[in-house]
């Protein structure tokens, strides 16, 4: 103990770490960065432009230089798109989820999305170590008029190349409306044997998933479904389905994928699809 303070307590409080970002609209129309707050790990560097991005729409990397997810690790991220903004969030990587041997990580991202904002947060995949475990949520509040791509995706890893996998993951992917009304709850918990067994069904051959939501409202979301599906369906290494959202809020799509690199481009698909319904411009291919 100290001062009161279990050993327990004193490590989840070290172990805690926040980044809280606000984006506003510029006289101009661009997109820049009024509030940041970031601890360790985050780190941020400045916004960048690419050309074929919507007008004014930022993008930004969020960056760790604690080399991935430990045990006892709670991480907060929030981004809030105020009216008006388009903005483009991502990871510098894929996230290491590392070995665990008694407590466990939780990674929770909020975003907030305002009226006529573009949100797309597309993270690289969380890769899980051996006896890893994680709870993943990612909660979107969305004006009506506002449109959100968002992204949680996952695969296995053993370094040593053994049979070890991971041992739970918990994620949770969540949808409300402006005044916080859930519309839309996606749960699931998976452990790594389960996952390894290849159940037909289950997951079959198939050791990599991704979970994308296309928050958009409009007459043009039977057309973003049909363009998604078309687009997944001329994908090799993958399978993968998708629906309309709860309420016509939007689409939701599932995939799996034999590996890494085809979920990736899945995934990249599937935004780009989302991007080019909304806009009228299909993205270009971002540098990592």
């Amino acid at each position: 103990m100290h001062g009161g303070v279990s050993d327990h307590e004193d490590l989840l409080a070290r172990r805690r770490g926040r980044i809280d970002l606000t984006f506003r609209r510029a006289p101009d129309g661009g997109t820049f960065l009024g509030r940041q707050y970031a601890s360790y790990p985050f780190h941020i560097c400045r916004p960048h432009r690419y050309v074929g991005d919507p007008s004014g729409m930022a993008t930004l990397y969020l960056q760790s230089v604690a080399g991935g997810l430990f045990e006892s690790d709670r991480l907060e991220v929030r981004i809030a798109a105020e009216p008006g903004t388009a903005l483009h969030v991502t990871s510098q990587a894929s996230t290491v989820v590392h070995s665990m041997t008694g407590d466990h990580a939780e990674h929770a991202v909020t975003i907030e999305a305002g009226e006529g904002a573009l949100v797309e947060y597309l993270p690289d995949a969380t890769i899980l170590f051996p006896q890893a475990r994680l709870a993943s949520r990612v909660q979107v509040q969305a004006h009506e008029t506002a449109s959100v791509i968002c992204a949680d995706a996952f695969l296995a890893h053993d370094p040593s190349g053994s049979s070890a996998t991971f041992d739970r993951l918990d994620s949770d992917m969540t949808v409300a409306g402006p005044t916080g009304q859930v519309l839309v709850r996606d749960r699931f918990r998976i452990t790594g044997d389960l996952l390894k067994r290849n159940l037909p069904g289950l997951n079959g051959p198939w050791i990599a998933q991704a979970t994308v939501m296309v928050i958009h409202r409009g007459p043009s979301l039977e057309a973003l479904l049909e363009n998604i599906r078309a687009e997944l369906e001329s994908l090799p290494d993958i399978f993968a389905g998708a629906s309309r959202l709860p309420g016509e809020v939007g689409v939701w799509t599932r995939i799996l994928a034999c590996d890494g690199h085809a979920l990736r481009t899945a995934v990249l698909a599937v935004w780009a699809c989302a991007r080019e319904q909304m806009t009228a411009k299909r993205p270009g291919v971002r540098r990592k």
